[in-house]
């Protein structure tokens, strides 16, 4: 795993020292993704995007099925925070992985899927989490393009191999790009909010509010941070309001006593 991280992290500094080339991730948050695109899933079945998240908020991934590198620790730490998610699978999110090379094949997407969700030791649908191909390199690039995740291609020795960054990207129901987390180890308290945050387009329970109210998205370092002053001045205006109920009901209690005398 140590070794795995060391890899990965070398990976995301050659993409920052390779400045003149146009690799790595250009956020895009807030905008629409094609949900027209159609693809292919791990079953060989047609599925648009639309189709595939189902109005649901959706964790997406972009990867290929026989990368050497960073994908295989991305989709491993993918599984093991959904392993740890406290959101019901199927229900209150779907996971989308789209591969860049438009040479893999739905069988090689079944047999990815088949391999990581046997890390997946607690009840998780497997339609949860679809994987997607597609032969045709416009539909590639026109969600990656989308969500601002720019590759480059490369062959060595007849080699075929991608730089690309590390990073899953969480998108609405109806498909708005809300949140980019980074890295290949993710917080499922960070997902979570993430997820909750997405799922403003539909119906939320109370505690999902009280969370985002509490917590806030740190754009710079891709995670939640507590907002200690949001919440100390909710507690102080809380404090007050009760106090100065408390002033009024003890003063007509005073005056009621004093015309009773």
């Amino acid at each position: 795993m140590l070794l795995r991280l060391i890899f990965s992290i070398f990976i995301l500094l050659l993409f920052s020292l390779n400045a003149q080339e146009k690799i790595g991730m250009y956020e895009k948050q807030g905008t629409q993704i094609p949900l027209n695109l159609e693809f292919v899933n791990e079953y060989d079945k047609k599925a648009t995007l639309k189709n595939t998240i189902d109005n649901k908020p959706t964790i997406f991934t972009f990867n290929y099925f026989e990368c050497p590198g960073l994908c295989s620790p991305l989709l491993n730490g993918v599984a093991s925070v959904l392993n740890k998610l406290d959101l019901k699978p199927f229900l209150d999110y779907r996971v989308v992985t789209i591969s860049i090379e438009p040479l893999d094949t739905p069988k090689k997407a079944n047999d990815k899927k088949e391999s990581l969700l046997k890390t997946i030791k607690k009840a998780f649908p497997p339609q949860t989490w679809s994987f997607l191909t597609s032969s045709n390199q416009n539909t590639i690039d026109e969600i990656t393009n989308a969500v601002g995740f720019y590759y480059e291609k490369r062959v060595k020795e007849g080699v075929v191999d991608y730089l690309h960054p590390g990073l899953i990207v969480v998108v609405s129901p109806k498909g708005k790009i809300i949140r980019y987390l980074n890295g290949i180890l993710y917080s499922p308290f960070d997902l979570k909010l993430a997820l909750l945050e997405a799922s403003e387009e539909t119906s939320r329970p109370t505690i999902a509010k009280t969370l985002l109210y509490c917590f806030a998205y740190d754009a710079k370092n891709k995670t939640y941070v507590f907002q200690a002053e949001k919440v100390v001045g909710t507690l102080m205006l809380g404090i007050v309001l009760i106090f100065f109920i408390y002033l009024i009901r003890t003063g007509r209690k005073s005056k009621k006593d004093s015309s009773d005398e």
